[in-house]
């Protein structure tokens, strides 16, 4: 086991980003795709050089498979990731339609880590295995959302060792991943 080793779970709809069947005018499009105009939550490419030189990453979302290969590859990351979509879900029926569950049991990590991060807008459809459940603000396109900035910080006032984003940054510089 690395020492320090960290692992982010990551979400993506309404946590990373957020995708409409109508073009918002007040948003910047990312991309679109058959009728999914996608839109990245503000401060996403920050958050996600943070998380890179910090830890590894894991996108787990109740989307299918290719959605979530779509919205990832706007990512651009420079890092391996791995991607759970639906069928690593438990789905229920409901009288409101289908609701997935999603767990940690389900996912084959090989790697150990000192640390496991997820964040994710629905925290509620978890099974706390002991995880450290972040909870953030469901994004719907606004621009002046500050949730992933907000997030960040609070993350970086845990590190007693480090005093700003940018140190972390400029520290892991030429570092190999």
């Amino acid at each position: 086991m690395k020492e320090n080793a960290r692992l982010y779970i990551l979400d993506l709809d309404h946590c990373l980003i957020y995708t409409s069947f109508q073009e918002l005018p007040e948003a910047k499009l990312i991309s679109k795709r058959k009728w999914h105009y996608l839109y990245h939550r503000p401060d996403l490419e920050l958050f996600l050089s943070y998380i890179q030189k910090t830890g590894d990453i894991v996108f787990y979302t109740s989307s299918k498979k290719d959605y979530a290969s779509w919205v990832v590859s706007t990512f651009k990351l420079t890092v391996p990731y791995t991607i759970y979509s639906r069928k690593y879900c438990r789905k229920k029926y409901t009288d409101y339609g289908e609701i997935y569950f999603k767990s940690l049991g389900r996912l084959s990590i090989l790697k150990e880590y000192t640390e496991i991060l997820v964040l994710d807008d629905r925290t509620d459809l978890w099974d706390n295995n002991g995880v450290e459940l972040n909870d953030i603000k469901p994004y719907h396109g606004e621009s002046t959302d500050t949730e992933l900035k907000n997030w960040q910080i609070r993350q970086i006032k845990k590190q007693p060792k480090l005093t700003s984003l940018e140190e972390i940054l400029s520290n892991s510089k030429g570092k190999s991943n």
